[in-house]
């Protein structure tokens, strides 16, 4: 089984432990607790919603009156409307044949008129089972011919214009009296005298031409039943669902139950298959982050380790303090540590995906939410940023004003009381506190199990009075000038290529501290006129030079330097090899008539670089030797010579666990070339 198997499965073996631990937590902390009642039982507690929720018993209520009020649907039926109108049409023929009576034989009409209109009375209500009031009885007996044939066309053609809507019983009614209204308007001198008969004329005749639509009845009623599901009523987080003392009716009851705390203690398993894809989700969206983005962090198991546990710490801080207040910003101490180590966006992405994975604890509390992810944004930045030097002051006051201010403000927008406004503000401020500087104080330990460094340890390492730099600087002058130069460079490559320049910067200072073991057997240590390699064999002096990474990782365990200086101090030769004594040694070997010596034996015995601040040393360290034994002042001679020592390195495969991509070459190529434009710069002559 090969190392890179190996560090795999450790990195699923983890991943899935620590999916089914959150999933516990998680489980454990959104589990509601359960309330053993039924309807018409006395509550013993007052019982508040933890949650904001829809009250179905409520909602199902208004639905269910809204679909009884919406009211049958009725249509306009042309048969009933013809049949009204024939209705008109047979009163007249009927009022036709009583007026056939009212003439003498000389043709006018008879003085007294009481006996026909008792007998058209009669007639009507025999053939058609309508009774009018004597005055419009009358008023049609009596009417001149001439006005009764006009009184029936306009009493047949307004019937048919009131049958062209759709009335029901009340609308019947307005209808007729508003074309009789019409009528008298346009006819002034009859209809103040016929309006009234004309009215009680339709009034008896008529009745209302719709019919029921079961169909769009309904329709209706489910629409109205939908739409008052699709508005439900919704209970706020914090109101009271019952007092203690008081009697569970069905409403309550079906609250509670709605809140899922109606039920035994028994494992739930539809609440944990919820929480298990909720938080399997979250997981696997921060994991394939970390894997597409190739961090440096899937190389360090220990590193790994330490992350996990101290994501576990405020998750269950939050399920302590979460009874307390909603507004607890614990999350800040993951945010710090992972923003130190790792890095500013690592830092946000990792803290946002802990907040998804707490928020189902505090009951998925938007002021929760809004308030701890303003702190991981303004705590990540602050502590990852490794430009600019804070002090841990600044790291633990300026995030704390910032989720002060959020939670001032967000319940400001609520609005509320004095203490509404007090009660978030005070834990926001303690919690952030707490957690920062719960954050700063296990840094060291953070440091020893993990095998990182932060930027306050690599600005230390970076001052001048440090003892190795101090006898680097008395024992191996040279050298020591060396590595300030190539910290020059290794710090601008890192920072084009968004890798720590911090820890490129501070590395590069100590890379060959292996060399004061022989300070002298190195070329820019040497003085003028003597070579201490010109008194040894190439195998020895390839011994002396080959031995300077293990001389400077053992030295930097002695001064107890961090692990990553070390790697680098490994790994900044990796295992090439000295071109100039291997090819001495061919050219000693050809002119004894030998075979070439094996290159394997002057190669050093470091590993390859790993990450991309180590590959990126060594590519500034193997430059910066090379134009300056060469004594290149021309840019375009620098960059050429840059090319081609990078691409014998790319040859022999140095490069291939760095991480690096032909376009962060490019980069460093770029960036190396600015330095040198600044060292080789013309000057003013005095």
């Amino acid at each position: 089984m090969n190392n890179g198997f190996w560090l795999r499965f450790q990195q699923i073996i983890v991943v899935f432990l620590m999916t089914a631990i959150a999933v516990a937590i998680v489980y454990y902390g959104y589990r509601p607790p359960s309330y053993d009642l039924n309807v018409g039982s006395v509550c013993d507690r007052d019982i508040y919603a933890q949650r904001t929720f829809v009250d179905s018993f409520q909602t199902e209520y208004q639905a269910v009156t809204a679909k009884n009020n919406a009211g049958s649907v009725f249509i306009r039926s042309e048969d009933l409307s013809e049949q009204n109108i024939d209705n008109v049409e047979k009163f007249f023929k009927v009022t036709d044949e009583a007026r056939r009576n009212i003439l003498t034989e000389l043709g006018s009409i008879k003085p007294d008129l009481t006996e026909e209109a008792a007998a058209y009375k009669d007639m009507l209500n025999e053939e058609m089972g309508l009774v009018l009031d004597d005055q419009t009885i009358d008023t049609l007996i009596s009417m001149p011919g001439k006005n009764y044939v006009y009184f029936k066309e306009k009493a047949v053609s307004t019937a048919d214009i009131i049958m062209k809507d759709n009335l029901d019983q009340s609308s019947l009614l307005n209808s007729i009296n508003d074309q009789v209204n019409v009528f008298g308007q346009s006819n002034p001198s009859l209809g103040v005298e016929y309006s009234d008969s004309l009215r009680a004329i339709l009034r008896a005749t008529m009745t209302p031409n719709t019919i029921l639509d079961e169909n769009a009845t309904k329709d209706a009623g489910d629409n109205a039943y939908t739409a008052a599901m699709n508005d439900p009523v919704i209970i706020e987080k914090g109101t009271k669902i019952i007092g203690a003392g008081e009697i569970v009716t069905e409403h309550t009851y079906s609250n509670l139950q709605d809140l899922e705390l109606i039920r035994d203690d028994s494992f739930d398993i539809l609440i944990f298959v919820r929480v298990m894809i909720y938080v399997v989700m979250v997981i696997f969206i921060a994991s394939w982050y970390i894997v597409s983005s190739r961090h440096a962090l899937l190389n360090n198991m220990r590193g790994i380790y330490t992350v996990v546990i101290a994501f576990f710490i405020p998750l269950a801080l939050s399920i302590f303090l979460r009874s307390y207040s909603s507004f607890i910003v614990v999350i800040l101490f993951f945010t710090t540590i992972v923003a130190t180590y790792i890095g500013i966006s690592t830092g946000i992405i990792l803290s946002i995906a802990e907040l998804f994975i707490m928020w189902p604890v505090m009951n998925f509390d938007i002021g929760f939410m809004i308030v701890s992810t303003v702190g991981v944004v303004v705590c990540a930045v602050i502590a990852g940023n490794r430009n600019r030097k804070y002090n841990s002051a600044s790291v633990i006051i300026l995030p704390s004003l910032f989720c002060v201010g959020a939670s001032a403000a967000y319940t400001f927008i609520l609005g509320g009381n004095n203490m509404s406004f007090l009660d978030p503000i005070i834990w926001t401020l303690i919690t952030s506190v707490f957690s920062i500087v719960m954050a700063i104080g296990l840094i060291p330990i953070y440091e020893l199990l993990s095998n990182v460094v932060s930027p306050v340890t690599l600005i230390e390492l970076s001052q001048p009075g440090h003892p190795l730099l101090k006898r680097l600087f008395i024992e191996a002058s040279g050298t020591y000038h060396h590595s300030i130069m190539v910290s020059n460079l290794a710090d601008a490559a890192a920072e084009a290529i968004g890798a720590d320049a911090l820890l490129c910067k501070v590395a590069s200072y100590y890379h060959d501290i292996g060399k004061l073991e022989n300070p002298m057997y190195f070329t820019e240590n040497q003085s003028e006129g003597y070579n201490p390699h010109d008194d040894l064999s190439v195998e020895e002096s390839v011994n002396i030079l080959t031995a300077h990474p293990e001389d400077g990782v053992k030295l930097a365990k002695k001064y107890k330097l961090p692990e990553p200086v070390i790697k680098i101090i490994d790994e900044h030769h990796g295992t090439t090899y000295p071109g100039f004594f291997y090819n001495k040694a061919c050219r000693i070997a050809q002119e004894n008539g030998y075979e070439n010596p094996d290159v394997s034996l002057f190669r050093y015995r470091g590993h390859i670089p790993s990450s991309q601040e180590s590959a990126v040393i060594m590519i500034a360290d193997t430059c910066e030797a090379a134009v300056r034994s060469k004594g290149i002042q021309d840019l375009d001679e620098i960059e050429s010579l840059i090319r081609t020592l990078i691409k014998d390195k790319i040859d022999q495969d140095q490069l291939i666990n760095s991480g690096l991509s032909f376009e962060d070459i490019e980069k460093i190529i770029n960036a190396f070339r600015l330095i040198y434009a600044g060292v080789f710069h013309e000057r003013i002559k005095y």
